[in-house]
């Protein structure tokens, strides 16, 4: 059960190249309707990204991605059918992809996966700003 103070919204994804796309506008237009700031909305729309991406590369199954808005953050929660935790890796410079994990370690406040008996859900937070609503002055 969320807090009566969240404010969710989610999304049905396909799996397929264009997965990542929707994904990152979906949170572009909901943190844009909550009016916090567009930095907020950069973080969360690159590691959405990411998360998505690894679906489609790895898991290669439907997902659902979920927003919330809550009083110090905002949460992004991506379900998929797959019980296999995302592997952080250390890629060589030349490499160009496998970085995903590293980045959403880096950049959210708070992360993490929750194993369920069909599948998983990888989550990241983003903190607003100190006065707990983030909006744009």
């Amino acid at each position: 059960m969320m807090a009566s103070d969240a404010t969710i919204v989610a999304l049905e994804l396909s799996n397929d190249v264009g997965a990542a796309r929707r994904a990152r506008a979906f949170v572009r237009d909901a943190v844009h309707s909550w009016r916090l700031q567009s930095g907020v909305s950069d973080v969360a729309q690159l590691l959405t990204d990411e998360l998505v991406a690894n679906v489609v590369r790895h898991v290669g199954a439907p997902m659902q991605v979920r927003a919330m808005w809550r009083r110090s953050c905002i949460r992004v929660e991506v379900d998929d059918p797959s019980v296999q935790r995302p592997v952080r890796r250390d890629p060589d410079p030349s490499e160009d992809h496998g970085r995903g994990i590293l980045l959403v370690e880096s950049l959210a406040s708070a992360w993490g996966v929750e194993l369920r008996r069909d599948g998983k859900t990888v989550w990241f937070e983003v903190a607003l700003n100190g006065d707990g609503r983030g909006h744009e002055r």
